[in-house]
């Protein structure tokens, strides 16, 4: 396994990130939790997945046909997509300072709307789907090529496993 980026140049020099194929859904709703089952099924399907419960609202990012399911079981919940989730591949320390800051500024001055999940060692950005080319684009600009899921680094490794 590659070692956490310690700095920001080193994140930067090193970073390759990753579009998801399948589209994906931000549904949110007031209230009620998932129920025992729900939960569960969420996690039995393939790819990434974000739950956060906070604040009285259940906010789930998932596959764009779970999200609909979602949306559809709820009368009050909302949803937005289909976006597409970039995931970026160099795993960095959690001391890293600025990645994100650095990454959602290029794309804030070209008009990109973003949401962002954090995970322990490696960042995610969920960007509109017809608006995730220009956000490839823009990451190409700085650096950041974007290889498919599963692509093996020159190591011999495969990210995204």
């Amino acid at each position: 396994m590659e070692s956490p980026a310690q700095t920001l140049p080193e994140a930067l020099a090193r970073m390759t990130c990753s579009p998801e194929p399948e589209p994906m859904g931000l549904v949110g709703w007031p209230g009620e939790d998932l129920g025992a089952d729900e939960f569960q099924a969420l996690f039995a399907q393939e790819g990434p997945l974000q739950v956060v419960r906070e604040g009285g609202e259940v906010t789930v990012l998932a596959p764009w046909q779970q999200a609909q399911a979602l949306l559809q079981a709820r009368p009050s919940a909302q949803i937005a997509g289909p976006l597409t989730w970039i995931r970026f591949e160099t795993p960095m320390a959690w001391e890293l300072v600025g990645f994100l800051a650095h990454i959602t500024g290029a794309l804030a001055a070209a008009g990109i709307s973003i949401g962002a999940v954090c995970g322990f060692s490696r960042d995610h950005l969920f960007v509109p789907q017809e608006l995730s080319s220009e956000a490839l684009r823009i990451l190409a600009d700085m650096g950041i090529r974007a290889v498919p899921l599963n692509a093996s680094h020159g190591d011999g490794s495969a990210c995204c496993d």
